[in-house]
């Protein structure tokens, strides 16, 4: 089976701006807010959480990570006081992930970078139909794979 030349174009080309894209952005976090790309998409998982908490598999999950690889994420987030772990009430088995005022402040100080560099390098060239096609098809992806 082979992909015709339009798909294999697409695919190649979603892979390489994505990562570019994502170099970029963690580029200019880090370099004005001194926080990674991870560091922000945790921080933006949290703050749209009930209550600014997550169990360590819910943002797992939310990132697109394992939950052994999101035990350093945590460990960063924790060290740089912008979250803090604590013991699920209701399961003491679980933890949950709590976004810290300092963590909203940061959230809030590095979203202005953020938004610039998905405007620059993304909706600047993408029209607005390309965009509702764009999300469409994602999401269509996405909801696809989530469900394996």
């Amino acid at each position: 089976m082979t992909l015709s030349p339009e798909h294999d174009a697409a695919w190649r080309g979603f892979l390489r701006s994505s990562a570019l894209l994502l170099r970029v952005l963690d580029a200019e976090l880090r370099a004005e807010h001194g926080m990674t790309h991870r560091t922000y998409d945790a921080l933006v998982q949290l703050s749209e959480a009930p209550d600014r908490r997550l169990h360590m598999k819910e943002l797992a999950d939310a990132l697109v990570h394992s939950t052994s690889g999101l035990t350093r994420v945590v460990d960063g987030l924790e060290r740089d006081g912008y979250a803090r772990r604590e013991v699920d009430p209701a399961n003491r088995r679980s933890t949950l992930v709590v976004l810290t005022d300092a963590g909203l402040a940061a959230l809030e100080a590095a979203w202005p970078t953020h938004v610039r560099g998905v405007e620059r390098y993304f909706a600047d060239k993408v029209s607005s139909e390309q965009a509702r096609v764009l999300a469409e098809v994602f999401g269509d992806i996405n909801a696809d794979l989530e469900n394996r």
